[in-house]
């Protein structure tokens, strides 16, 4: 098991953007602000790709739903005390076999404010010591308060690549 500055995950590393230390209420203001960006962009570039290969816009918040989901549940998992280690899973296997393009993209979006919303429930219900607990998912020591930020900021680092790469600023 590594620690969370060694692994993969770092390069998503964000501290709380608000300065306010509490974890729900910096998600709760980040939910808002994805929501916001991914309901202006335009149902005519749901299908669009910037280059061969790569995902396109609806598999870009496809994937970000799945990512929310399985980050929501180590956390979860871990605040709770779980002490067998999360399993990781392969991004790309899963926005294969999800087939967003063959979803409407109100559908798409739907869904990305679904788990927004119940994200945002789950970490009101988590308190104090819960958010400093230690796991273990996908192989990194982390804990609840640390996945979150890493949940942000691969959101962010999304959002990034949607405005520079996919010219949706």
């Amino acid at each position: 098991m590594i620690e969370l500055k060694d692994s993969p995950f770092w390069r998503y590393w964000t501290e709380d953007p608000q300065g306010t230390g509490d974890p729900a209420d910096a998600y709760a203001h980040h939910a808002e602000i994805c929501g916001t960006y991914f309901s202006s962009l335009p149902e005519s570039k749901a299908g669009y790709r910037y280059a061969p290969g790569k995902w396109t816009v609806r598999e870009v918040v496809g994937h970000l739903t799945d990512a929310n989901l399985i980050f929501l549940y180590r956390l979860v998992c871990i605040a709770r005390g779980e002490q067998n280690a999360l399993p990781g899973f392969e991004e790309n296997d899963y926005v294969a076999n999800a087939m967003f393009d063959s979803l409407p993209w109100r559908s798409v979006l739907e869904a990305y404010r679904g788990v927004s919303l119940a994200a945002s429930g789950l970490l009101a219900g988590i308190h104090g010591a819960a958010w400093d607990r230690s796991g273990c998912a996908n192989g990194v020591r982390m804990k609840p308060r640390e996945m979150l930020w890493v949940l942000i900021g691969h959101e962010r680092h999304h959002i990034r690549t949607l405005k520079e790469r996919y010219g949706l600023g």
